[in-house]
This record gives C-alpha cells, sequence and structure tokens, in this order.
C-alpha cells in the first residue's frame, strides 16, 4: 500500500513538473507578472495610451499599441513565440479602449483596427491547444497551427464575446453579448449567438438596416 501511494505522488509530482515546464515553454518568464512592462518595451507604443496595472503582456517587442488607446486591467495579452515560427505580431490601433479581463492569445497575427470597443471579459485567440493525444493532458500539448484573426476599424464587441481563430471582422460591425464567433462577419452588421449569425445589415442603398432575409428578397 505505502508503495502504492510513493509511487501515485511521485506521478502526480512528475504531472507538475511536466505542465509547469509546458507552461514556460509556451508563455515564457514574462506571463507571470501583473506589472506591464514599459512603453520602450513594446515594438511600438502610441502616445497618451496606457496599459492599467494589474495585467499581464508577454513578448512586449511583439506588440505594437497605436495612440490613445487604453488596456484595462486584469488583461492579459497572451503573446506566444515558438521555436521555428516568425515571430508573432499583434497589432492594437489608436483610439481602442479595451475593457477588464481581456485576454488576446496571439502565437501569429492578430490585428485590431481603430475605435474600437471591446468590453468586459472577451477573449480572441489565433490558436488553441490541440488535443490529439488522450492519454495526455491538454496542458501539456502543443498549440495549433495560428489562423490570422483581423478586426476592422470601429468596431464593438459584447460582454463576454468569443473570436476564434481565423475570422476577419468587418468595419463598423457589432457582435453582441456572449457572442461566439466562428465565421468572418460583414462590415455594418450585428451578429448575435453561438455560433454568431447575422442578424441585421446596413443597405447603403437605402440607407437602413435590415435583416438578411429582407435584402434576399429585395435582390430577388
Amino acid at each position: 500500500m505505502r508503495n502504492t501511494a510513493v509511487t501515485d505522488a511521485l506521478r502526480r509530482l512528475k504531472h507538475a513538473a511536466d505542465a509547469h515546464r509546458n507552461t514556460r515553454r509556451l508563455w515564457g518568464a514574462t506571463g507571470t507578472g501583473m506589472l506591464p512592462p514599459g512603453p520602450e518595451a513594446f515594438a511600438s507604443y502610441g502616445d497618451g495610451s496606457l496599459v492599467i496595472p494589474p495585467a499581464r503582456v508577454q513578448a512586449p517587442e511583439c506588440i505594437s499599441i497605436g495612440k490613445h488607446t487604453v488596456i484595462g486591467e486584469g488583461s492579459w495579452l497572451c503573446v506566444v513565440p515558438q521555436d521555428g515560427r516568425p515571430a508573432p505580431r499583434l497589432v492594437i490601433g489608436d483610439t481602442t479602449t479595451i475593457s477588464r479581463f481581456v485576454k488576446i492569445v496571439c502565437a501569429g497575427e492578430v490585428r485590431i483596427g481603430d475605435a474600437c470597443g471591446i468590453s468586459d471579459h472577451t477573449f480572441i485567440a489565433d490558436t488553441y491547444y490541440r488535443h490529439d493525444d488522450p492519454e495526455r493532458p491538454i496542458i501539456e500539448q502543443p498549440l495549433a497551427e495560428p489562423r490570422p484573426v483581423i478586426i476592422g476599424s470601429r468596431v464593438f464587441l459584447g460582454f463576454r464575446s468569443i473570436i476564434r481563430p481565423g475570422v476577419t471582422i468587418g468595419d463598423n460591425a457589432y457582435v453582441g453579448a456572449g457572442s461566439v464567433v466562428v465565421d468572418d462577419v460583414p462590415a455594418r452588421s450585428v451578429v448575435v449567438g453561438d455560433p454568431a449569425r447575422v442578424v441585421k445589415l446596413y443597405d447603403p442603398e437605402t440607407g437602413a438596416w435590415v435583416t438578411p432575409s429582407t435584402r434576399d428578397r429585395k435582390r430577388d
């Protein structure tokens, strides 16, 4: 019985050590602090911008922030350089407001335009943990191949929205609270739901907002 208990304890210690090692490999030592680095640590950092502590910023040398942009407290800019791959690039435009507890995961490319509003607890990622090996803890498995996430200008992302890898969101789009965006979002549209779907589109011909079905009938 004692030998079994010792073996189990050693196995748990090994799993903990493996998980810690994998976390360090993926996120790096800079991911452990909650005091944002100074502007000089970033690839670029515009005048009047602010990252409000506590906030976690990884690989700031891969992050470009425009002018007069604010990133709220509790946010996590989770930029993940990986051996053998090009350096990731997170670009955030001018006059964008990123609210509290937002997490952005960037292993390849994430771009956010100008004058965007990103609500509390939003999650944006261009990758995810793979889960190919059913016998191995997920957190010890590698990240999937990143797919660029492009968010246009003047976009609004509602509370607790999720933007999945490979998504492009057009200018002036509105993503409703709690939406899970898995497909591209047209410019000047409103999407809601899980998965998110278009419920309104702006029709430049009439200058009015219409439902997709109404627009389709008009074209027929």
